[in-house]
């Protein structure tokens, strides 16, 4: 958590030197994944609610473009079970996200609100990942790296000259495969992330 506080305030003096609009962020997110083998023996086992939190920096390329990126802690959760219920896993998986996404704003749609449409990608990379129940482990090493494709809307309202608030919800698919290693017999299992985003947050 240290390096994760040094982390922000080293982004946030960069930002400051490159004239962009910083921001904090806190996403309540439901994480959950999608899991299969060429067997198609093994299934998602569910969903959890986590908490995401970060600095976020919107750089302006026009009235309505904004470049948006930043550092966010993002947990996230894999889960499956096979087919007759005899293995039943859980890991959690922590990452430092960097997105890189565009946001595409409306005209007001109210005095002072406008809503907004966000693509883009991320690089996530892997801080700390646990077993839940260690007795028997399938994964035994996870990719260092995910990369999800993030779709997302919200709306922004100017509360004052320098100041913004923003909610919204995102939608992130996870396009690598999480599972750098397994153990015999589940050489093909393949995990990728599904994240479901509320995204709520306040720029200065």
């Amino acid at each position: 958590m240290k390096k994760f506080i040094f982390s922000l305030l080293i982004f946030a003096s960069l930002g400051s030197m490159a004239q962009i609009k910083l921001g904090l962020k806190l996403a309540p997110v439901i994480a959950a994944n999608r899991a299969k083998n060429d067997a198609q023996t093994v299934e998602n086992d569910g969903s959890k609610m986590k908490f995401s939190v970060g600095l976020i920096a919107d750089k302006t390329l026009s009235d309505t473009y904004f470049l948006s990126s930043g550092l966010i802690y993002l947990p996230k959760r894999v889960a499956f079970r096979d087919a007759t219920g005899t293995i039943e896993e859980e890991y959690k998986l922590q990452y430092l996200q960097i997105p890189a996404t565009l946001k595409l704003f409306t005209n007001e749609i109210a005095p002072d609100l406008k809503g907004f449409l966000q693509i883009g990608s991320a690089l996530e990379i892997l801080v700390f990942n646990e077993e839940e129940d260690p007795s028997y482990t399938t994964v035994e090493k996870f990719t260092p790296i995910d990369v999800p494709v993030i779709l997302g809307a919200g709306i922004e309202f100017r509360a004052g000259i320098n100041t913004a608030i923003f909610g919204g919800f995102s939608y992130q698919r996870g396009l690598v495969n999480v599972v750098n290693g397994a153990a015999d017999g589940f050489g093909d299992l393949q995990l990728r992330n599904t994240v479901f985003s509320i995204d709520l947050g306040v720029k200065f």
